[in-house]
């Protein structure tokens, strides 16, 4: 019964996705599928809370680890989830006849998120991976529009199996060097192999496939076109989830380097600290000729990509607890940022920043809430934004990397004017149309409740820190 338990967020996933399989193939009505995938949300965020504090292995030994770290990442994917559906009420971006699979693909992309916090083997790593990246290929394609998403789509999941096999290769040196799959059987080994190239090419390969999901130089192509041309609800679902589970599995593989000498790794941080300086400044200076908000928060994604690895470089257990701090915080941030995108560009394929003019006048719950997020990615006091930098600038002052931090800081200034061109245009600019828009009662919940956790996290910000620090601990073991 235990192990039943221990894996009850994704057995409810599992049973609702049965479940929502049933809606294209009963022909139901997609108010009745979404309603049954607000449900499912509810349900598997209840599931994640309940094991929350569970500990074990519900397979074999050493594969699947359930911790106080894996349960906290599952509890934001399982959220993640339920305000995707929130705001999919009306999806009218994506095409009429695909709309019945929309939730049903979300929920199976969770369940290989879910899994991924959790594994603790490289092949199940592996098979997680992909789990969690092909019903995302689906979803980006069922843009009403098949002309503008054929061809991103196509290069998003062409580029995402290439980052597959890149990582499939890494994990080949891997098993190479260690003659197993087990990261428990890797840990004992490492001091061994401290000397040893291939290690530290294996895992900088395994590492690409999640860099890609997290849209780091050098692989972040996909963001900004699949952000511009994907469907508005599908593109919020993998600003959010998708993000937090990447940082997840990446806390985990750079903990494995961490029971080295500092001497020993000091070439991986390099190359992790010179990714995070280039996917700082390309994604900052990308974004300021931006003219499409989806667009310019694709690359703004990849700008935030570079100061989570601030935190993973820094190869610490304060670097690794300001990272997953960030990604809470983020999570919030980029929600509540693409709500507003989801309500302003309901009939609107392309939403450009000129599409906010006046959203004071038209709506001003959105323009509040756009203004909160909008704050958060900058990094303003009081949002999780600043004090969500402010961790992970002192994990890296902490190793003494004042130059690293000096360029996050510039990086931070810069990114201050593409910021403020968008608020400026939700407050200065005259409304093209005066029709006020009007938002249903889950949505405005929605957007209230996420606004107010990005300015509790910034005020209150001991709460959730003491929560990342605990998982961290966890995951440290």
């Amino acid at each position: 019964m235990s192990d039943v338990l221990l894996f009850l967020p994704e057995t409810v996933c599992l049973v609702m996705a049965l479940l929502l399989f049933l809606a294209p193939v009963l022909s139901l009505r997609y108010r009745t599928a979404w309603a049954m995938a607000l449900v499912a949300g509810i349900a598997a965020v209840t599931a994640c809370l309940w094991t929350l504090h569970l500990e074990g292995e519900p397979f074999f030994p050493g594969i699947y680890r359930v911790d106080f770290f894996s349960q906290l990442v599952k509890t934001f994917l399982a959220l993640g989830y339920l305000l995707a559906v929130v705001i999919s009420r009306e999806p009218r971006t994506v095409r009429e006849t695909a709309r019945l699979e929309l939730p049903l693909f979300q929920l199976l992309a969770t369940v290989g998120m879910m899994m991924l916090a959790s594994a603790t083997e490289i092949l199940t790593l592996y098979i997680a991976m992909e789990l969690s990246a092909y019903p995302i290929y689906v979803v980006v394609a069922l843009h009403r529009n098949r002309r503008l998403s054929s061809e991103s789509s196509t290069k998003y999941m062409v580029q995402g199996m290439v980052a597959s096999a890149v990582s499939l290769y890494g994990m080949s040196f891997l098993f190479g060097v260690f003659s197993s799959t087990y990261f428990s059987a890797i840990g004992e080994q490492l001091n061994a192999v401290a000397a040893n190239p291939l290690f530290w090419l294996g895992l900088l390969l395994m590492l690409s496939g999640f860099f890609f999901k997290l849209a780091v130089f050098p692989f972040h192509f996909w963001a900004p076109d699949i952000y511009q041309a994907g469907p508005h609800q599908v593109v919020t679902f993998i600003a959010t989830a998708s993000k937090v589970a990447a940082i997840a599995v990446l806390c985990r593989l750079v903990s494995l380097a961490m029971q080295f000498d500092p001497n020993d790794f000091d070439s991986f941080r390099s190359v992790l600290m010179w990714m995070s300086v280039a996917a700082m400044t390309l994604g900052n200076l990308a974004a300021l000729r931006q003219k499409d908000l989806k667009r310019l928060l694709g690359y703004s994604a990849v700008a935030h990509g570079g100061y989570v690895l601030i935190g993973l470089q820094a190869l610490s257990g304060l670097g690794l607890t300001a990272a997953l701090f960030y990604a809470m915080g983020y999570f919030a941030i980029s929600y509540v940022c693409f709500l507003v995108v989801c309500e302003v560009g309901r009939d609107e394929d392309l939403v450009t920043i000129q599409s906010m003019s006046g959203l004071y006048k038209r709506s001003p719950l959105l323009a509040a809430t756009l203004l909160v997020g909008l704050l958060g990615l900058i990094g303003l006091p009081p949002t999780v934004g600043f004090i969500g930098k402010w961790f992970l600038f002192s994990a890296a002052m902490d190793q003494g990397q004042f130059f690293l931090v000096l360029v996050a800081a510039v990086n931070a200034a810069v990114a201050l004017y593409y910021y403020l061109l968008v608020i400026r245009q939700a407050y200065l600019v005259e409304p093209e149309s005066p029709e006020p828009i009007q938002l249903s009662l889950p949505v405005a919940i929605a957007a209230g409740a996420t606004a107010g956790l990005v300015l509790a996290m910034g005020v209150f910000p001991g709460v959730f820190w003491d929560r990342a620090a605990l998982a961290v601990a966890a995951l440290l073991g």
